[in-house]
């Protein structure tokens, strides 16, 4: 954590998901074993211990609400460690100065970590007194060396190193890798003591202390933690409670809970590394109604508890997809639209399709947030203030280049190539067609994809194209002559995400006027299919055919092409009527008569490119003349 903003998401999203435990504990309270109540916090320590996830909410969009406020705050401040449209970033549990404070923010995160490490020096220190007050210990008696003894022997438990203390309450143990077992020097201890302490002992009880003091440094300064790590160290003397009672009989049990009875009012150690039987009044209240509840739970019951820890593990550690929702096209307040706004800096498109996806949307449905989604982060505060002066509405116009589009065609991108830092491509959507059907045509808008810090991002590198054709679009170029003509094909790859867009009569899975557009926001989506538009112009001379001419072409030797293709493709050809057809690895037929055509037979055909497969190198084209095979031509690519 280097700022303000970060500590406050981390210790909201710890605070959740301890309010989802203490209600699940709540409602498990005396339906499940203490080792289930003490060992559900495993996964609050992990919550502490993980940074938070920006995109993932808690019980509450927690990363949005924090981000909104960010945003307010830091626009009026200069502050050294965050910025408004800077989103916030948790990259680990603990705090970090990067900076000399400049800002109020500033200087409060740096009073929080001030507190983490005064904190950490309080149970230091507090740990060393200790310890050196130990050094004052006298040796047990005989006596009591001999109980402690016939204690251990009798539970088939490990002793330590032991001493008596003068002033003591009660015994406890201290330290990890040397403990000590420190009795009252003037009191007697009674076997059942002994047996609370030296379990501690086994389970390491003390070492956990550590850690849960360690985590409640963290989070000094957030009063819920600090209880809530009060209600773990209780749970964890009823445990050890729990296992006391396992191994007393009867009248011995209803003597235990006597004892801790009488501590209800005694003082106990706090240091870390430490155990003791007595944990404050309050807390000896709970543990004695825990042992009036006591019983030995069933052997199945253990799965039962792993069960409900597995279906609370995703939620407390991973939380929930913090995503986009089909309200966002509506108007709404200001305070909602910094929401809306905070959401699109921390849900970041993750794939360039998704970013593409989103940016073309946000332009035919004149969007404001889509365009934030994936835009860079340093246009966030004009496209905000934009919308802010239209009400809050998420609309905002998107050009005037794009008034005669036909938003419910969607779009379609067109060029993708890859670059060294990412890719460049061209967003294509359809105008309306003229009344006198003539030929449709585009608005073609030019932009670069690229990742920035958490995702993709989109920009428009030149100037918008109206009015262009399908002759003018970005396409790679072959071309070949021979005894029969010349051949000249145009390849211009088509990507498309499934927004079920209808496919058309010719092939193309592009425009469909009956199609229905899905508007939803889809920052991580794939293309679905990556097809080649292939537009084939065969001139053939005066001299040529008489009746009939026709082509079969595809993107390897025609020998190659599957037998279905070549037999589908001769058969028209002998027929001699108008027809046209294609198949499978992107191989395309077509047949006219001459009457039909001026000396120039144009045929329309697809390529379908698998995942990330390239055009090919060159083409292949079996000329028909009169329904018989004329000619086989090699087109190669003509450099741009």
């Amino acid at each position: 954590m280097t700022n303000l903003w970060a500590f406050l998401l981390q210790t909201l999203s710890v605070s959740a998901a301890a309010v989802l435990l203490l209600a699940v504990k709540r409602l498990f309270a005396d339906k499940l074993s203490p080792r289930w109540q003490y060992g559900v916090w495993c996964l609050l320590a992990l919550r502490v211990l993980l940074p938070v996830s920006t995109s993932r909410d808690i019980l509450l969009p927690l990363p949005v609400w924090v981000e909104a406020v960010k945003t307010a705050a830091e626009q009026r401040l200069a502050s050294a460690y965050s910025a408004p449209y800077a989103p916030v970033s948790v990259a680990a549990p603990v705090p970090w100065l990067t900076a000399v404070p400049q800002s109020v923010t500033d200087w409060l995160f740096v009073v929080y970590a001030v507190g983490v490490v005064i904190s950490l020096l309080w149970y230091t220190l507090s740990y060393v007194r200790l310890r050196r007050l130990l050094r004052f210990g006298l040796p047990l008696t005989e006596e009591l060396s001999d109980q402690l003894e016939n204690v251990c022997q009798r539970y088939g438990l490990d002793a330590c190193p032991a001493l008596r203390l003068e002033g003591l309450s009660s015994a406890f143990v201290c330290g990890v890798l040397r403990p000590v077992l420190v009795l009252p020097e003037d009191r007697e201890v009674d076997n059942k003591v002994l047996l609370h302490e030296l379990l501690h002992l086994r389970y390491r009880d003390a070492l956990q202390n550590i850690l849960w003091c360690l985590l409640r440094a963290l989070h000094w300064c957030n009063p819920f933690l600090q209880y809530v790590f009060d209600r773990i160290g209780n749970d964890m003397e009823a445990l050890c409670d729990q296992r006391v009672l396992e191994r007393l009989e009867g009248e011995e049990r209803r003597e235990y809970g006597k004892i801790l009875l009488s501590m209800a009012d005694e003082t106990y150690a706090r240091a870390p590394g430490t155990t003791s039987l007595s944990n404050g009044g309050r807390n000896i209240a709970r543990r004695i109604a825990a042992i009036v509840r006591f019983k030995k739970y069933p052997q199945g019951m253990a799965l039962v508890s792993v069960c409900i820890v597995a279906v609370l593990a995703g939620p407390v550690l991973m939380g929930t997809a913090s995503g986009y929702t089909d309200t966002d096209t509506a108007p709404v307040s200001d305070a909602a639209l910094a929401q809306a706004m905070a959401r699109t800096r921390l849900v970041r498109c993750t794939t360039a399709a998704g970013a593409l996806d989103t940016y073309a949307k946000g332009l035919l449905l004149e969007n404001g947030i889509y365009l934030a989604a994936a835009s860079p982060l340093e246009r966030q505060e004009a496209l905000q203030e934009a919308m802010a002066e239209c009400s809050g509405s998420y609309l905002l116009y998107a050009g005037e280049e794009l008034d005669a589009v036909e938003r419910n065609l969607g779009y379609s991108v067109c060029g993708l190539t890859q670059t060294e830092g990412g890719y460049q491509a061209n967003l294509l959507f359809a105008m309306a067609e003229d009344e006198d059907g003539s030929e449709t045509s585009y608005v073609l808008v030019p932009v670069i994809v690229y990742q920035e810090a958490r995702g993709w991002v989109v920009e428009e590198t030149g100037q918008r194209q109206t009015g262009v054709t399908d002759s003018d679009l970005p396409a790679a170029q072959y071309e070949g002559v021979g005894e029969s003509g010349s051949v000249t094909l145009s390849a211009c790859v088509l990507c498309e995400v499934d927004n079920y867009i209808s496919p058309t009569d010719n092939g193309s899975a592009f425009w469909s006027s009956g199609a229905t557009f899905d508007e939803t926001l889809k920052a991580d989506a794939e293309f679905a299919t990556v097809e080649t538009r292939l537009t084939l112009t065969y001139t053939y001379p005066e001299d040529g055919p008489s009746q009939t001419v026709g082509v079969l072409y595809g993107p390897t030797a025609v020998e190659d092409a599957p037998e279905e293709i070549l037999d589908a493709a001769l058969e028209t050809q002998q027929e001699g009527v108008a027809a046209s057809g294609g198949g499978t690895g992107g191989w395309n037929w077509d047949c006219r008569e001459l009457a039909q055509l001026d000396g120039t037979l144009r045929s329309l055909g697809t390529f379908t490119l698998d995942g990330g497969d390239a055009l090919p190198e060159g083409y292949s084209v079996q000329i028909y003349w009169d329904g018989a095979a004329r000619e086989i031509l090699t087109l190669e690519e003509v450099p741009q």
